[in-house]
């Protein structure tokens, strides 16, 4: 039984460092395309893995419920006023059955329901008041939704009030302009002229169905890019969105086949059939922001791969840790443009450094804060020095790492313990200003 044991945990260890070794020990770069995709793809469902065990993204998928459930007839109620004032209102009933496809058969029972009470509410003749508070709810709406995308990519600072209200207001307004284009290329293509040309072609059949299968995919693929680089309040390639927007696609329609007959059998067999119903829609919303919000990480990972290791959280550094890593950076960037090579980039610094990704993103950050280095407009962007160097030495940078942002804490009425370490600090200063104030931080690098 020892030996079994033995030899089981001599196989686990062994298969999780094989594991490590093929997710995070290669040189991603120097692989065929095909072996790069497949190594990104394990680190990205990896590190997916991570943050669904870590439940933040089901923490705030659950807060969004409670905001959806609050806000979705007033943003519809603007929406819808839009599409009738373009004569398309119509157009919201095909949208609102494919998302609620999940649903099975109670899904056109959901839309026709949620039609009704938009189309009721009137917003031609609501008062000026009411129609202010169906703003503010929408606004506060989306700001929330944002701030559970600015989580997914690591955004500190949300938008202004004034930045909500024009952008916010813009995607309400633009977003059925699109539906309807959407529904008016659909309804051409339904054509009965189109379909007639198709049919004489001696492939005609099979590109009505590959069209009808793709269609759907590639718009609701689109959608979902769309809110994945409107969202968050950073810059957002569009590559990476879309293919967040196609993983979420895929995964509503397989959620929609996986779990359609579920609900459906729950509402049929239930005694209490209105119940049921509220229960499934809030589990249907639910698992509709998860998979969104999945998407988003998809598309995070896809655009940062270097955070497909660590993940979000931030780095606890000791004060050596950070001031060698911050002053490696710098060495590193200041060679490469002493030798006339091209700047690298942040996911190229890590390779090179061969450190944790976190560790070289914040002394990246201490860098830029000092004004030593900067970055290109490329994308991703490049890192160069902000000035120049030449007769600058390394304690003055080593000192301006130290000291930034020491002046966010005021030092009036210092107690006499906090005076007695200041006093020591300044003649450690000044003994190693003595001894290596001297030494040029281009001569450091040469060597």
């Amino acid at each position: 039984m020892a030996m079994q044991l033995t030899q089981l945990r001599h196989f686990y260890v062994q298969s999780r460092r094989t594991i490590n070794n093929f997710l995070w020990h290669q040189q991603i770069s120097q692989l065929p395309w095909w072996r790069r995709t497949l190594v990104r793809s394990c680190q990205i469902t990896v590190a997916i893995g991570r943050d669904l065990t870590q439940e933040q993204l089901s923490l705030r998928a659950m807060s969004l419920v409670f905001t959806t459930v609050i806000g979705f007839f007033p943003l519809f109620a603007l929406i819808f006023s839009v599409l009738k004032g373009l004569g398309a209102h119509n157009a919201m009933e095909p949208t609102l059955l494919a998302l609620l496809e999940p649903l099975g058969e109670r899904s056109t029972e959901v839309t026709s329901q949620i039609l009704g009470y938009v189309d009721n509410l009137q917003v031609e003749l609501i008062g000026i008041t009411s129609i202010g508070m169906l703003l503010y709810i929408v606004i506060d709406m989306m700001r929330k939704i944002e701030a559970a995308f600015n989580y997914i990519w690591t955004v500190k600072q949300g938008r202004s009030w004034s930045s909500r209200i024009s952008e916010y207001l813009f995607a309400v307004i633009v977003s059925p302009l699109l539906l309807f284009i959407s529904v008016s290329i659909t309804s051409y293509v339904n054509t009965n002229f189109f379909t007639a040309f198709l049919d004489d072609l001696a492939y005609g059949t099979v590109i009505i169905q590959f069209t009808a299968g793709l269609a759907p995919i590639l718009l609701m693929s689109l959608a979902f890019a769309f809110a994945y680089g409107f969202l968050p309040n950073t810059r957002v390639q569009f590559g990476s969105a879309f293919i967040g927007g196609l993983v979420t696609t895929i995964i509503w329609k397989l959620m929609g086949t996986l779990f359609q007959e579920f609900f459906v059998t729950s509402a049929r067999e239930s005694l209490y059939l209105a119940f049921a119903s509220a229960i499934i829609i809030m589990f249907f919303i639910y698992f509709g922001w998860l998979v969104a919000l999945i998407g988003s990480s998809i598309a995070f990972y896809h655009q940062n791969p270097a955070k497909t290791r660590t993940g979000r959280e931030k780095l606890q550094l000791s004060a050596s840790q950070s001031e060698r890593l911050s002053l490696a950076v710098a060495a590193t960037i200041i060679e490469r443009f002493n030798a006339g090579e091209r700047a690298l980039t942040e996911e190229q610094l890590i390779e090179s450094l061969d450190s944790n990704p976190m560790a070289i993103e914040s002394a990246i950050i201490s860098l830029l804060n000092i004004g030593l280095i900067t970055a290109t407009s490329d994308d991703p962007a490049r890192f160069l020095p902000a000035h120049s160097i030449a007769d600058c030495t390394l304690y003055e940078i080593w000192k301006a790492l130290r000291e930034a942002d020491s002046d966010l804490i005021s030092t009036s009425g210092e107690s006499r313990e906090l005076h007695l370490i200041k006093e020591f600090q300044d003649k450690l200063d000044t003994t190693i200003e003595r001894e290596l104030g001297d030494i040029k931080f281009v001569d450091v690098v040469k060597n």
